[in-house]
C-alpha cells in the first residue's frame, strides 16, 4: 500500500540509499513524497531520476516531511541528528540503525518529537520501540516503512 504521506530521508551512504530504495521498491511512499538532501552524499542523488525531490540541505527536507527517516550506522546516528535536532518538534522520527536506542535518540531531538527507534543488529532485546503516546493514525505508515527497510536489509 502506498501511503500519501511526505517523508524526509536523511542519513549516510549506502545505509540511506538502501532505505530509500526499499521505500520505492515496495511502493510504500510515492516518489514525489520522498525528500532527500544533497548533503547526504552522491549515493542518494540517483533517486532524483525516480521522481524523489532532491533539496540543497537537511533543513529543507525536514520542513517538507511529516515523517523524518534517519538511516545510518550506529556510530553516525548522532552526527546525522546533531544539525537537525532543533527542528523535529511536532514531527515523527524513525531512526533505523544497528545501535538505535530510543532514550538516546529522544535525548537528541526537540521536545514534542514522536520517535520510533529500530535496532537492526542481530540480538537486539527490543528491535522496535517508540515514545509513549505515539499517534495511532501514524502507526500503519511507520510500520510499513520499517517493514520495507528491514526486508531490504535482510536481502
Amino acid at each position: 500500500m502506498t501511503h500519501n504521506i511526505r517523508i524526509a530521508c536523511l542519513g549516510t551512504g549506502e545505509v540511506l540509499a538502501r532505505a530509500v530504495h526499499a521505500l520505492l521498491e515496495y511502493k510504500v511512499i510515492a516518489p514525489e513524497n520522498i525528500f532527500l538532501s544533497r548533503k547526504d552524499g552522491p549515493a542518494i542523488e540517483r533517486f532524483a531520476a525516480s521522481g524523489c525531490t532532491l533539496l540543497d540541505d537537511d533543513m529543507n527536507a525536514i520542513m517538507r516531511g511529516e515523517i523524518v527517516l534517519v538511516a545510518a550506522p550506529g556510530d553516525e546516528v548522532d552526527a546525522v541528528l546533531a544539525p537537525i535536532c532543533g527542528c523535529t518538534s511536532g514531527r515523527y522520527l524513525i531512526a533505523i540503525s544497528d545501535r538505535a536506542d530510543l532514550s538516546d535518540i529522544v535525548n537528541r531531538v526537540a521536545r514534542g518529537t514522536q520517535v520510533v527507534a529500530v535496532c537492526t543488529a542481530p540480538g537486539c532485546k527490543q528491535p522496535v520501540t517508540n515514545t509513549p503516546g505515539f499517534a495511532a493514525y501514524m502507526q500503519p505508515p511507520c510500520e510499513d516503512i520499517i517493514r520495507a527497510i528491514v526486508a531490504e536489509k535482510a536481502e
